[in-house]
């Protein structure tokens, strides 16, 4: 439980299949609400059985976890890391974030960011945690470099809306 800037709760818990329809919702409504990530008005390309199946894989895994943060019952935030079972590269995840645009601003990416990295380090396997932003998300890139992430590179025309090209930064913190 974590308290927000507009005096709200955040309650941040694993994901649980039983969430999958939730979840796809509200991926689609942030993917329509915001060019900053890789999905859009879409969202995944899962359908429920797929994702609770995702849901199911990851609170199984080591490496990989997927959370879900929720205000008032519902869900706003889904993040979590993903890892690679090879055991050359098992230690290295790679981070994501997504948060519905009402709930922007309020402490929710610096709640559920800290959440994760503290998870990983309670995990003696993970030592590398990496992300990709994009060059132009000053508000994310300031979250990130605020807890601790450097900057080692950039994705030239990483992503793609409409016609235009986006880069991305690179970012990793060590544990």
């Amino acid at each position: 439980m974590e308290f927000l800037k507009n005096k709200k709760i955040l309650e941040i818990s694993e994901g649980d299949p039983k969430d999958a329809l939730e979840i796809l919702a509200a991926l689609k409504q942030i993917g329509s609400e915001s060019d900053n990530l890789i999905i859009d008005s879409n969202g995944v390309p899962f359908t429920v059985e797929q994702e609770e199946e995702y849901l199911r894989k990851n609170q199984k895994s080591i490496n990989s976890k997927s959370f879900i943060g929720k205000v008032d019952g519902k869900i706003v935030c889904i993040s979590g890391f993903q890892g690679n079972a090879r055991s050359r590269i098992e230690h290295n995840v790679t981070l994501g974030i997504s948060i519905m645009k009402d709930y922007w601003n309020i402490g929710i990416g610096n709640h559920m960011t800290n959440h994760i990295l503290n998870y990983c380090r309670t995990n003696k396997m993970i030592k590398n945690v990496t992300l990709e932003v994009r060059e132009d998300n000053k508000y994310a890139i300031h979250l990130y470099e605020k807890v601790g992430f450097k900057r080692i590179g950039m994705f030239t025309k990483k992503v793609k809306i409409d016609d235009n090209y986006y880069n991305e930064i690179i970012m990793e913190k060590l544990l």
